[in-house]
């Protein structure tokens, strides 16, 4: 995770004692889930919502991936344009920055469970 630009051993450190051993969550989701960052989904007879992100989890940990992204979009070009992307689809500043924190733990996933270093050519 220390390879990834703009995060620091500190930022690491948070991220690694909240979520433990990452080989727990079977799938990205669940992390997200564990974090607080999934969206709220409600269901009626013939009726799907989709709303704001439900903040059932870690506040500590959602703190930390919602702020870590900031230096993310400063530093990285990936996480930039993903930002500026969601930021033309019209989605205000803090819901832009609340879609990278969740590509941004994707990225956590697949490094910690393959074992691997942050390459940014190898993202989409």
């Amino acid at each position: 995770m220390l390879t990834i630009p703009g995060i620091g051993p500190i930022t690491a450190a948070v991220i690694v004692s909240e979520y433990g051993d990452f080989n727990r969550f079977s799938s990205p989701s669940k992390m997200l889930s564990f974090a607080g960052l999934e969206p709220g989904y409600y269901q009626s007879d013939t009726m799907e919502f989709r709303e704001k992100m439900v903040k059932r989890g870690s506040s500590q940990l959602r703190y930390i991936l919602m702020n870590c992204v900031v230096p993310l979009i400063r530093f990285d070009p990936v996480f930039a344009s993903y930002y500026h992307k969601k930021h033309l689809e019209g989605k205000p500043h803090r819901v832009a920055l609340s879609h990278t924190a969740k590509k941004f733990v994707r990225v956590i996933y697949t490094l910690e469970t393959k074992g691997i270093d942050y390459d940014a050519s190898m993202l989409r």
